[in-house]
């Protein structure tokens, strides 16, 4: 009988000490059936394609005329409590050339008594600096990242100097004008996704964007006529910005 009660009692003692154990370890790790999600930072460089109005070829308005440029981007994507979803940061730096050859030509084309010529070659800079959502699908190696983000564009408007041809015997210099350039600001925008392959902890990145931005014009255009006087008018308006991004890189993954 009393090594019956002594059975019991040390099945009771030891039962208690493994259920106090077990409520002072540690949280388990979480586990996943396949490759764990993963953070990244990023620095790419690539080319900036400019579209829809930003790229437009006709008309005469200031805006648009935008060329195929480049781009320099810092990108960040940081995971949540080991989960595939998590916070997205980036900026974008990009840069397009003005097309001021085809946007004399159209002016020349409205005004045929005067021979326009252009006089300068400036490019929109666009600087975006965003943040947002990201969800993250990791495949042995390989990621798929997928963001969406929205924040500030500071946009440098390019100036616009163009000339004709005098007219009078008497002038003293050619036609000249040239629309100042301007610094705007606006919300900005963006969609996009990333491939990332892991090498350790170094990735190969691959990536695209489309950016969008709508900053005001608010600028001055100075017009010169061939005796040498000035006069003074403003220029504004909305001018939509859209850009496409590729980008390649070379990020580092953590978790």
């Amino acid at each position: 009988m009393k090594t019956t009660k002594a059975i019991s009692a040390l099945l009771v003692y030891m039962g208690l000490v493994n259920f106090t154990m077990a409520q002072d370890s540690p949280a388990p790790t979480p586990t996943y059936e396949g490759t764990p999600p993963s953070g990244y930072f990023e620095l790419g460089i690539g080319a900036a394609e400019p579209i829809n109005a930003f790229a437009k070829e006709a008309g005469s308005s200031y805006g648009g005329y935008a060329l195929p440029g480049a781009n320099v981007n810092l990108s960040f994507g940081i995971p949540i409590e080991h989960s595939n979803f998590g916070i997205a940061l980036m900026y974008n730096y990009a840069w397009n050339l003005q097309d001021i050859n085809t946007y004399v030509d159209n002016i020349q084309m409205t005004d045929q008594s005067n021979t326009y010529m252009p006089l300068g070659q400036d490019a929109y800079r666009e600087s975006f600096i965003l943040g947002g959502l990201f969800a993250t699908i990791p495949v042995q190696r390989v990621s798929f990242d997928f963001r969406l983000m929205g924040g500030l564009a500071i946009c440098a408007l390019p100036e616009v100097d163009y000339g004709a041809d005098a007219t009078s015997p008497t002038a003293t210099q050619n036609f000249e004008w040239d629309t100042y350039g301007s610094i705007a600001t606006s919300f900005a925008s963006d969609l996009g996704m990333n491939i990332r392959f892991r090498i350790y902890r170094t990735s190969i990145m691959a990536g695209i964007d489309y950016l969008y931005a709508d900053p005001m014009v608010n600028t001055t255009q100075q017009y010169t006529d061939q005796f040498g006087n000035s006069s003074y008018s403003h220029v504004g308006g909305m001018l939509p910005i859209s850009v496409i991004s590729y980008s390649i890189g070379i990020g580092y993954q953590f978790r």
